[in-house]
């Protein structure tokens, strides 16, 4: 078939006309706004070079100026990583960029160890701002009656190893092992803490209690003596049991209520026997153990099983036990197995700080003064990027409560160029969940 000339030359309307790159553009103006007003509350170099001053660390002006280096630093953790150069040499050529004088590679780096108070303070100034700003949005639905949720968990990096005299590992020769405690409220740490590789999760982890705040943390935290205590300061601990924990069972409960468990000469039962002999033997089970700490201290908690079966061509999986003082009249079996998933956000936390923040990048670097210096500033930068982050949420939000106030007084509403998202009518929608995924209504 002969396609015709008028055919062959047609060209489909355009339904976009793309933006002059002058003219005025309402969503990037809105958004750079966000981006500038959270990178210039914490990165003024001048205010940063005050601080330094007012903390003992500049005495006398020299050759660099230590706000600009900060600034460097904390921004060179947020840029793409180079093949060739590495973090120091990246932020060397930031440095320069943002004005700062032409210097050596050895007064460079000797300046950069020294900033670690600086970048400590601003740290611990910046998960306050954060702590102090966030609201309530993430500890909705089930998770409303927390004043927080809290998940301690630690991440080891490899180093060179002539470090490892200073940071000995385990897997490696020299590993640094961040420990860190994750609010899932404001998506960030709340307590950080470096430690070399080999020291175990659980030595790194020693919480001021928060009363009313929910505690999640896996096998690796395992400890009667800081479960009693986080129950007697108020808090709601809930971890994963442990297979050779074994305490003494003192009721189970179902529908129809409480019963006690004992064996036939009415002598109390282990929590292994009684799950052989005293629970129903298929489906979960809920029950109440005494436990007792090394000190003699007992409380009553509440253990819940989830048990898994076989199917055809997988691997026998254990049944999982969790140990907890949820209240049961509020929170079934299932609940609770599925609130302890909330501790996957702190790994995919530490993931964004191996790689979006370039902390991996600590295995090129072989002094010690370095290596302090490289992680406050990436923990610097994901403070940075977590307010960003606040700020453009605080835009979708306004947008899909326009949208949801439109909607409720059958007025059409065109989407406004300049909103964030743009469009969207499954905005509300997503604003019902938060990262948790946890929905604003509570199962039933």
């Amino acid at each position: 078939m002969v396609q015709r000339a008028s055919e062959a030359l047609f060209v489909p309307p355009r339904e976009f006309r793309p933006r002059s790159e002058l003219a005025p553009d309402p969503l990037r103006d809105r958004l750079a706004k966000v981006v500038e007003e959270s990178a210039l509350s914490l990165l003024d170099p001048r205010r940063i070079q005050a601080q330094a001053e007012d903390l003992g660390v500049v005495k006398l002006r020299r050759v660099h100026h230590l706000g600009l280096l900060v600034t460097s630093l904390v921004l060179s953790a947020l840029e793409r990583q180079t093949d060739t150069s590495g973090r120091w040499l990246d932020a060397q050529q930031v440095y320069k960029q943002l004005g700062g004088p032409d210097a050596g590679k050895t007064s460079f780096r000797n300046r950069t160890r020294q900033s670690a108070p600086v970048l400590q303070a601003m740290l611990d100034r910046q998960m306050k701002k954060l702590a102090d700003e966030t609201d309530d949005f993430e500890l909705r639905g089930r998770l409303a009656g927390f004043t927080n949720v809290l998940v301690p968990d630690g991440c080891a990096f490899k180093l060179a190893s002539v470090l490892s005299g200073y940071y000995p590992g385990t897997g490696n020769p020299a590993e640094l092992k961040l420990h860190a405690v994750y609010c899932v409220k404001t998506g960030m740490a709340t307590v950080t803490e470096t430690t070399a590789g080999r020291v175990h999760d659980n030595e790194g982890f020693a919480p001021v209690w928060e009363k009313g705040a929910l505690y999640i943390w896996d096998l690796g935290y395992n400890d009667n003596e800081r479960f009693v205590d986080a129950v007697n300061a108020g808090a709601i601990p809930l971890q994963r049991l442990k297979s050779g924990a074994n305490p003494v069972a003192l009721a189970w409960y179902d529908e129809e209520g409480r019963h006690p468990i004992t064996d036939s000469d009415g002598r109390p039962m282990k929590l292994n026997e009684a799950a052989q002999f005293a629970v129903p033997s298929t489906g979960p089970f809920d029950v109440d153990v005494e436990l007792r700490d090394a000190a003699g201290r007992s409380i009553v908690a509440r253990v819940v099983c989830i048990p898994y079966g076989k199917e055809s061509g997988q691997k026998q999986e254990q049944d999982r036990y969790y140990l907890t003082v949820l209240p049961r009249d509020i929170f079934t079996v299932f609940d609770v197995a599925e609130i302890y998933r909330l501790r996957w956000e702190v790994e995919l936390f530490f993931r964004n700080w191996h790689g979006a923040l370039r902390m991996d990048d600590v295995h090129r670097l072989s002094h010690p003064g370095s290596v302090k210096t490289h992680v406050l500033a990436s923990l610097v930068a994901a403070t940075l990027a977590r307010d960003i982050h606040a700020g453009l949420s605080r835009i979708s939000l306004e947008h899909a409560q326009t949208e949801a106030a439109c909607a409720a007084t059958s007025e059409p509403h065109r989407a406004d160029p300049g909103a964030f998202p743009p469009g969207g009518p499954r905005s509300i929608e997503r604003q019902r969940y938060g990262r948790s995924g946890f929905a604003a209504e509570p199962r039933r």
